[in-house]
């Protein structure tokens, strides 16, 4: 069951996620795909609700992006299936958030980059993962990972 209190948390990272999406709006978008608000992804790790956070957060910035349908349909459902898989795996938090990246990198390349600016996956790819992983991790090192047992007991 879905607690009031999820979906306000929910609500919350999503409006933080595109804030900062739309506040680095120039690389943000394109074949690179610089997101800051990646370092919330690791979040995925503490909350199942994280995935409902990360689909609207990604689905609202996503409507400012230039790919069109591609990018604020069906990346919205890349970023939850990311973060769901990432809470499933997260008694191993590295391969949890290496997976999470490699979905959402592997869902970049395809939908709004190759089938909404016709951009080939095989070069988009590269640049889209190293992209993610290093904000993901930078965030879970900075953020996330120092704060563990904080973020576990305030998340309950």
């Amino acid at each position: 069951m879905i607690k009031p209190k999820d979906i306000t948390r929910s609500a919350a990272t999503a409006a933080l996620m595109a804030i900062i999406t739309l506040a680095i709006a120039p690389i943000a978008y394109g074949p690179f795909q610089f997101r800051v608000s990646g370092m919330l992804k690791p979040l995925a790790l503490f909350a199942p609700w994280a995935s409902l956070a990360f689909a609207l957060g990604t689905g609202i910035a996503n409507l400012w992006s230039p790919f069109g349908p591609w990018d604020y349909i069906a990346m919205p459902l890349v970023d939850a299936l990311g973060a769901w898989l990432c809470w499933k795996l997260r008694a191993r938090p590295l391969l949890a958030l290496g997976v999470q990246t490699a979905i959402v990198s592997a869902g970049v390349a395809l939908f709004p980059l190759w089938m909404g600016g016709r951009i080939p996956p095989l070069a988009t790819f590269p640049a889209v993962f190293v992209s993610q992983a290093a904000i993901v991790f930078l965030g879970y090192f900075l953020l996330w990972k120092p704060r563990r047992a904080w973020f576990e007991w305030r998340l309950q």
